[in-house]
């Protein structure tokens, strides 16, 4: 009965380390800025320092700035499949943190 029993928690005991041990490169997944920052690492160093103005101004919650710079980028630009969807989910977060700030303002007047 004690060997079962054994037998049955070593066995709990290495699913539980085989399932922990993932490749550690797939647990960190990339952040929306740095896609579209890789997304134009082929481009020439003033789009890519463009580009990393509009990361910075993201990051820093000037949205207007940054969705203003990312309209600009996509309509000037003929942007390959990985940059259309940088750009697009980009352009969806900003407008949805730029939301949350306005609601929050919002909510704290009243």
């Amino acid at each position: 009965m004690y060997r079962t029993f054994i037998k049955r928690v070593l066995f709990v005991f290495m699913v539980a380390a085989l399932l922990s041990c993932g490749d550690q490169g797939e647990a960190r997944k990339e952040t929306i800025e740095e896609r579209l920052m890789n997304s134009f690492r082929s481009e020439s160093p003033q789009l890519q320092e463009h580009v990393t103005q509009i990361v910075q101004e993201a990051r820093m919650h000037q949205y207007q700035q940054a969705l203003n710079k990312l309209a600009l980028l996509s309509a000037t630009r003929r942007l390959t499949k990985d940059q259309k969807i940088a750009v697009e989910l980009l352009t969806k977060q900003l407008r949805y943190d730029m939301e949350e700030q306005i609601f929050q303002k919002q909510s704290k007047q009243e």
